[in-house]
């Protein structure tokens, strides 16, 4: 917007000067006048040229993660059944969307990882607030479960937030410490077992992830958050009309009895590169 703005500028000038150089010239008022005519025009062409330069299209809140880089593999688990609900809380054909720059740090973990054999796959990524909601009431453990009436809620209802894991070129899951929702203590971000591969995987994953600027959560070794995750807000659902194939209708609902509250807190904590 400066450059364009100062490119306008230094044009008056130039005319100027050519005036001066024709000062005996019978010419000279007529310079002096195409002078003072362009000083005149330039001046709403300039504030228009910087308006229409500083003209951007709005970012989208979220994107497909799929859009920015295809070869991270994706299975989101609330769409199915193999998770703390055991039944489907996505709609089947939910894509994993982010944050766009978030989207980018994952493709930056993803590029770390391929030459090495290795691919991203994401178990979830955005989650609608409703949803939140629901996991709430099955499993109301700040420990893993973010109160959503803290203030704050799931870094994943802000677009921030994903749970992820190892594959191989195939395909194929690696071994890890537990599976995905797995609230027990097997499941904390420093590995404390004895099988060397899988502390392996994990501190291959926590290395690609670290580089690429994501923070770990101490409960929970496939939860990964961006370091820039203060930047932003939770993402109001009435925003996402439209958004790939994301239908807010087709979301679960749940009639479940809520367990009981535990007053623990959940913490994050940077991943170390080193790995643990």
């Amino acid at each position: 917007m400066i450059a364009k703005c100062d490119i306008e500028s230094r044009a008056l000038v130039d005319i100027q000067v050519l005036a001066a150089q024709f000062c005996c010239d019978f010419r000279y008022q007529l310079w002096i006048l195409i002078s003072h005519s362009l000083r005149c025009f330039a001046l709403p062409l300039g504030v228009l040229a910087c308006g229409v330069a500083g003209t951007r299209a709005v970012e989208p809140e979220l994107v497909d993660i799929k859009s920015v880089d295809p070869t991270i593999v994706v299975e989101l688990r609330y769409a199915g059944v193999r998770n703390i609900a055991m039944r489907p809380l996505y709609p089947a054909d939910m894509p994993a969307m982010l944050r766009p720059s978030v989207a980018k740090q994952l493709k930056a973990a993803e590029a770390d990882l391929l030459p090495r054999g290795y691919r991203l796959k994401i178990w979830d990524a955005y989650r609608p607030k409703v949803v939140h909601d629901q996991l709430w009431q099955l499993w109301p453990n700040n420990n893993h479960i973010a109160n959503p009436a803290d203030g704050i809620g799931s870094l994943h209802t802000w677009g921030v937030a994903v749970d992820a894991t190892l594959v191989d070129n195939s395909g194929r899951e690696l071994s890890m410490p537990t599976d995905f929702d797995d609230f027990t203590s097997a499941a904390v971000l420093k590995y404390a077992g004895n099988d060397a591969e899988i502390r392996m995987h994990l501190h291959t994953l926590q290395r690609a992830m670290a580089k690429a600027g994501f923070l770990g959560m101490r409960t929970e070794w496939w939860h990964f958050v961006s370091k820039s995750w203060s930047q932003y807000h939770a993402i109001p659902e009435r925003n996402l009309i439209s958004q790939g194939r994301a239908r807010q209708s087709g979301l679960a609902t749940t009639s479940r009895s809520p367990l009981p509250v535990a007053k623990t807190r959940v913490f994050v904590a940077h991943v170390s590169q080193g790995g643990y």
